[in-house]
């Protein structure tokens, strides 16, 4: 006979205004909006960002997942293994792992989305 485990689907829901506001690691004077904060499948983290003129996150690199960002609004400009990369409003980066990483310059207030996703 045939088995099936059943699950018990539990929606979760978030929204900037109630979610945590928590120091961004590499450089913790920035703070981030965390909209989740629980693994879902591969995805770690998936929170928010407003940077302002002259903020920077220090170069760092993740051994064992992705780091997507996208930005909504602005724009600003990234260290990715040494090339300098621009991230405008509307558009995707994706930094593999192991990839050195930074944001090294921000112009104008600019806000981004972010995610950590495992391999």
């Amino acid at each position: 006979a045939y088995s099936r485990e059943r699950r018990v689907n539990i929606m979760r829901r978030s929204d900037l205004k109630t979610s945590k506001v928590l120091p961004i690691r590499h450089n913790p004077a920035l703070f981030k909006r965390v909209l989740v904060d629980e693994p879902v499948s591969c995805l770690r983290h998936l929170s928010q960002a407003i940077f302002k003129p002259g903020d920077t996150a220090f170069t760092h690199s993740h051994d064992d997942a992705f780091e997507v960002f996208y930005c909504v609004k602005g724009e600003c400009v990234f260290r990715v293994k040494g090339e300098e990369v621009l991230l405008r409003k509307g558009s995707c980066l994706v930094v593999e792992p192991l990839e050195a990483h930074s944001i090294e310059k921000v112009s104008k207030i600019t806000e981004v989305l972010f995610m950590l996703v495992e391999r």
